[in-house]
């Protein structure tokens, strides 16, 4: 569900420094040797190893040259438990909900126990002197329970909203034929002449996937490859089976598709219980 921390890591390398304790002579030290300075403390109850938490970070070298600034994108990650003394778990474990604050961390320790990049393949000027240097703004803490609640929510909402979603598309699009007893929409934009796609027949189809606001999720003519596939086999979608049955070879149409004959509860990008749109061409059946 959420991105893993060593994403925000890829281009680490550019923030390492080497430096000298007395370079942070401002910033207090815990027992364990982790270097901070906190600039924030609401006084609100910290994260702990397994909350989920959403993070603001700004990297800088020692000299304060700015590197990255999130411009207010937050990261979501999952605490964990410190991988080494000082790390980075330790530091935002030091963290409730408004608080911010900059840490200093070992680089190479990072490197290999948080990022997990093979010694080999540190960077030659990585020593044990090197520091990555973070200032973080923590924006929001969640248990697990709190996760699952929130999207049990997103889903009931969706599924109370996906008839009213349909509808209003309908209605703004002119959309006149009536919906097929299953709740497919078959909106026939071009005829053709040729075979009629039948169950258990191979067909070749190019298409472009679509939510209702518009917005292209994906589209067989950017890889100008079409798909094919038996048709009625359960092979795609069953809003596909049935839609394309309805199709001879040239035929061009556009399927609103219900999520109960898509993708139900989600898949990759698209959401769960979210209607589609499918403009979808029948090239061949053989």
């Amino acid at each position: 569900m959420f991105k893993r921390f060593v994403l925000l890591f890829t281009i680490v390398s550019v923030f390492l420094v080497s430096c000298n304790r007395s370079e942070f002579s401002g910033f207090d030290e815990t027992e364990s040797g982790l270097l901070y300075d906190i600039h924030i403390n609401k006084g609100e109850q910290k994260a702990v190893p397994g909350d989920f938490i959403k993070v603001e970070m700004t990297y800088k070298t020692n000299e304060d040259s700015l590197i990255f600034d999130a411009e207010g994108e937050t990261f979501p990650l999952q605490l964990e438990k410190p991988l080494f003394a000082g790390d980075i778990n330790e530091a935002l474990a030091m963290l409730g909900v408004g608080d911010s604050a900059t840490f200093v961390i070992r680089a190479d320790s990072f490197l290999i126990l948080n990022a997990k990049i093979p010694v080999s393949q540190l960077p030659d000027f990585v020593d044990e002197n090197s520091k990555l240097i973070f200032d973080v703004k923590l924006h929001s803490i969640q248990t697990l329970q709190e996760i699952e609640e929130e999207e049990d929510l997103r889903i009931q909402e969706a599924m109370a909203n996906e008839d009213i979603i349909i509808e209003k598309y309908v209605k703004e699009h002119n959309v006149s034929v009536e919906p097929n007893s299953s709740g497919l929409y078959f909106i026939l934009n071009k005829a053709g002449d040729g075979t009629k796609a039948e169950s258990g027949k191979m067909v070749k189809v190019h298409y472009t996937g679509r939510f209702l606001d518009g917005i292209k999720f994906d589209s067989s003519y950017d890889r100008n490859q079409p798909i094919e596939f038996v048709l009625g086999a359960g092979r795609v979608i069953s809003g596909w089976d049935e839609g394309i049955a309805m199709m001879r070879v040239g035929d061009e149409a556009t399927f609103i598709i219900p999520s109960y004959l898509g993708y139900k509860s989600g898949r990759g990008q698209i959401p769960p219980y979210t209607p589609l749109l499918f403009d979808v061409k029948l090239i061949n059946v053989k």
